[in-house]
């Protein structure tokens, strides 16, 4: 049972949101959800980390208690939107945005 269908709707995902930031096609997604194709090794390490879960938990393997940590609720809608501008940023404009999260985190 691969469970990347059921993790994707527990966060509020639609597939085509899901597949814009891994830079995927939806309807590849679609494949592997549907259990019409078998994701490769890359693309599952690639979900599991994105969900923060383990492969084996992505394969249907173990239980939610072995999930590293959730998502669902775990992150507001701003902090979606700016982890999304980060993914999209250039490794420039990375470095800069952790260089202006650590200097505001000082300030605190």
């Amino acid at each position: 049972m691969f469970r990347l269908k059921e993790l994707r709707e527990e966060n509020g995902m639609k597939r085509s949101e899901l597949a814009r930031q891994l830079g995927i096609n939806a309807g590849t997604i679609a494949n592997y959800e549907n259990e019409i194709r078998q994701a490769p090794y890359e693309y599952l390490l690639l979900f599991a980390a994105f969900f923060d879960v383990s492969v084996d938990y992505l394969l249907g393997q173990g239980q939610k208690s072995e999930m590293k940590t959730k998502l669902n609720g775990a992150l507001t809608e701003n902090e979606r939107v700016l982890i999304d501008h980060y993914r999209n940023c250039s490794p420039t404009g990375k470095s800069r945005i952790l260089e202006y999260a650590e200097m505001w985190k000082n300030k605190q």
